[in-house]
């Protein structure tokens, strides 16, 4: 037995999961645990873990986890995950464990896995969380950092529109509005961008 199996053997669902995430998208580094927990969070409900093992609970910043930081933090111990300022990645050893996990687990939720962490990992904080307090907004206690971002969840779902990060239906979504009022304030968006644009840029 090598230690890919040797640690394959010690992982429970969530374990393959929060490697699965470090390993994809060629491993880029997931840019800090705030965005580890939001990824793990939108990816239960995929699974069907929302009563599950993370035990999310309500918190100032979103939905939070103390299981999700347990789990890397116990991936890391066991060389699979490391922590350094570009954020949590992979190791070889990592690698190994997620190429064996990758290959029993189905498509679909590999290119959704894929997916969210492409959405989420460059993301500014003030993006994320508009993102998170709009879309799920029983998981976020009141707080002034809760009041600081929504005063300003316009300017921050319309920059992810603009990134690509989001589709026009899902920015009427988070902001309670049509899809006609989401042109109406890309037009807007548009027109101030050729105001504040550098001549030549």
């Amino acid at each position: 037995m090598d230690a890919a199996e040797r640690v394959l053997g010690t992982c429970d669902p969530l374990h393959r999961l929060v490697v699965l995430l470090a390993a994809s998208n060629g491993g880029e580094p997931i840019r800090g645990g705030a965005k580890l927990q939001k990824m793990v969070f939108m990816l239960t409900h995929i699974k069907g873990w929302q009563d599950g093992p993370c035990g999310y609970v309500a918190g100032t910043y979103g939905p939070h986890s103390d299981v999700v930081g347990e789990e890397a933090r116990y991936m890391e111990d066991v060389g699979v995950l490391c922590t350094d300022g570009a954020g949590i990645s992979v190791t070889r050893l990592g690698r190994k464990v997620a190429g064996r996990i990758a290959a029993e687990e189905d498509s679909r939720t590999l290119s959704r896995i894929d997916r969210y962490k492409d959405m989420f990992n460059d993301m500014t904080a003030g993006e994320l969380l508009a993102y998170v307090y709009s879309a799920y907004p029983g998981t976020a206690t009141r707080s002034p950092a809760y009041d600081r971002v929504m005063a300003d969840r316009e300017r921050h779902v319309m920059s992810m529109l603009k990134k690509g990060k989001i589709a026009l239906g899902r920015a009427a979504e988070l902001l309670d509005c049509h899809v006609e009022d989401i042109l109406r304030m890309s037009g807007r968006m548009r027109t101030q961008d050729k105001v504040t644009t550098p001549e030549g840029v």
